[in-house]
């Protein structure tokens, strides 16, 4: 049997991670929102403040048993506090070690970031991720949301076959939506693979609705269940 390979320390692993996510070369549609400021949308030093944001969380989180996998960044959410499944309205108000980096004067709010963070609280033990870390739009309009062509999930494939295997190598998949879920299932063996280099396992992902996309309270309900969430401590 192969040794796993030996692993850096986390903090070294983290600013690969978010190099990775910054030095990306992406197509016209998709603003990699760790590397670029928008003149309009965007405060000074956007990129800089999301990148940091991500930084800090994925260091308060260092051993996940669960990693919520969606599929892209919305504009009202992580496209500007560059955290999967939050918005503004939730994680950057003022107290918290998070920056906003909308350049509107109220925060920004996501139906879908409100109610994950809302089902998961403040648990430590629950990482949020996306298939494709980078902001798809329509060509034109930045403030809005696209799905991601064939190109674009092959370059966020490197990236979530990276995170699942560096970053939270030993939790649970859980795909949120079916369009992550197909897209995880399509990248199992490579997933795996990588897990299995560094000497964890990858079995098939769980799976439940995505709150944008159908019944809130199904969402809300799958999820509790998959994580052993009471009805009271929701």
């Amino acid at each position: 049997m192969t040794e796993p390979a030996p692993q850096k320390p986390r903090e070294e692993t983290i600013e690969k991670f978010i190099s990775r996510l910054r030095r990306a070369e992406l197509p016209p549609g998709v603003f990699n929102l760790y590397a670029h400021n928008h003149p309009v949308h965007d405060t000074r030093a956007g990129a800089a403040k999301r990148r940091e944001n991500l930084r800090r969380y994925l260091k308060a989180l260092p051993d996940p048993r669960f990693a919520l996998v969606g599929l892209c960044p919305g504009y009202r959410g992580a496209r500007f506090t560059g955290i999967a499944f939050t918005d503004e309205a939730h994680l950057c108000w003022p107290g918290t070690l998070f920056d906003r980096t909308g350049a509107r004067a109220k925060p920004w709010r996501e139906r879908s970031a409100s109610c994950v963070m809302d089902v998961i609280g403040g648990r430590t033990d629950i990482v949020c991720w996306n298939v494709v870390p980078w902001h798809c739009h329509e060509i034109g309009n930045e403030l809005s949301n696209a799905e991601p062509d064939a190109k674009t999930l092959e370059l966020g494939a490197a990236e979530v076959e990276f995170f699942l295997s560096r970053l939270a190598p030993h939790a649970q998949v859980i795909a949120v939506g079916n369009v992550a879920r197909d897209v995880l299932a399509s990248l199992h063996a490579r997933l795996a693979a990588a897990r299995r280099s560094v000497g964890a396992a990858h079995g098939s992902p769980l799976h439940v609705r995505h709150p944008a996309h159908g019944d809130e309270a199904e969402f809300r309900a799958q999820l509790a269940a998959l994580l052993d969430i009471a009805p009271d401590d929701e």
